[in-house]
């Protein structure tokens, strides 16, 4: 695969290339952006550039982020490198995630929310020390680099301030302002952009997602491929259109039935993602579908902004009903209210409890 593969994140290629092509590549990144616009993508391509025995020269576009550039150095795809990071067991490139937490000696469960210390020291920290075991460079990527709690961050400054000899380490994010100021300090940062939205659908529609549908999720997730990709998979659709169709109807005697058709519809993802995702736990999965069902009430509440501040039509026919009996202020704040819900769902709440309060308040805003 060509590093030009990684789609519509030309400065970021840039920004590597002429650090490759100056003799000055940074031991420490951070990758940030939106979730699933290809941020692990070119991290995985770029180590593996780093790794080729044999990398060659490639036509660059005419236009690369804004500056002209003919060729561009790129991994070989052929040599034995290049083949064992595609095969996922390269001795020098090391993937760093939460799982990985339940194989430290000290991990209390697995799972846990944080990135903790323990995996750091164990899986980065001590293998850093080590000289490559193919000499040219050892490579650390560590997903979800925001969720290293702060034990772990300042274990790592060491690392990152004085690494050894030919060792780099990746940081991949969607949220920086989560890292330490002494963390950030120490990494060149590299920020990804959300892909544009027709991009995402033609990559939907190649997979075999329906138009419509393919419209919904890639506004839904903002120029996000990855998410846009998943959900459109998972068979949401459908309940989107119920929980949108609820929301017009709210009530005193639905309400609560919602709330809890929520939470059950979270646990059913939850099931559902550990299919694809057998790695991690139960818990995590349910609230990574309990987010995606309070995204899907403020998105459905923007929308219905849009329609009664006179934007335009957005919508299905469901939008027109809440916009019917949601004012623009009333859309307003039922939106800041799904917002903080989403942000105390990791955090030790009564998740029950949670969209509970939250649907009572959306019918205390609606127009009865």
């Amino acid at each position: 695969m060509s590093i030009l593969e990684c789609r519509w994140q030309d400065n970021a290629i840039l920004r590597l290339q002429q650090a490759r092509r100056g003799r000055r590549v940074p031991h420490s990144y951070i990758f940030h952006g939106p979730d699933g616009v290809g941020k692990t993508l070119l991290a995985c391509q770029w180590a593996k550039l780093q790794l080729c025995s044999s990398p060659v020269r490639r036509s660059g576009p005419s236009n690369l982020g804004g500056s002209v550039v003919e060729e561009i150095d790129d991994c070989c795809d052929r040599c034995d490198d290049c083949r064992s990071v595609e095969a996922g067991n390269h001795p020098d490139l090391h993937i760093i995630n939460r799982d990985l937490a339940r194989y430290t000696s000290k991990a209390r469960d697995s799972q846990m929310l944080e990135l903790p210390v323990d995996v750091i020291r164990e899986f980065v920290i001590g293998p850093a020390g080590l000289a490559p075991g193919r000499g040219r460079a050892r490579i650390f990527l560590i997903e979800q680099g925001h969720s290293m709690n702060r034990q772990a961050q300042n274990a790592l400054l060491k690392t990152l301030e004085e690494p050894p000899a030919n060792t780099f380490i990746l940081l991949i994010t969607s949220k920086p302002d989560l890292f330490l100021p002494t963390v950030r300090s120490r990494c060149q940062s590299i920020q990804f952009q959300p892909l544009p939205l027709e991009f995402v659908r033609e990559k939907l529609s190649e997979a075999g997602v329906p138009d419509e549908q393919g419209w919904y999720w890639a506004d839904f997730c903002g120029g996000r491929l990855g998410p846009a990709l998943e959900l459109a998979q998972m068979a949401l659709y459908e309940a989107k259109c119920h929980l949108f169709e609820q929301l017009g109807l709210l009530g005193y005697g639905s309400a609560l039935d919602l709330a809890a058709w929520i939470v059950d519809q979270a646990k059913v993802f939850g099931q559902s993602y550990l299919k694809s995702h057998p790695g991690h736990s139960l818990s995590d999965a349910t609230r990574q579908g309990q987010s995606y069902f309070l995204q899907m009430i403020t998105y459905a509440f923007s929308l219905a902004l849009r329609r009664t501040a006179g934007v335009g039509q957005q919508g299905s026919s469901e939008i027109a009903r809440i916009a019917e009996r949601f004012c623009p202020g009333a859309c307003a704040r039922a939106i800041r209210a799904a917002c903080r819900s989403e942000s105390l769902l990791y955090t030790n709440v009564n998740v029950p409890l949670l969209f509970e309060s939250l649907m009572l308040d959306c019918m205390d805003y609606a127009e009865h």
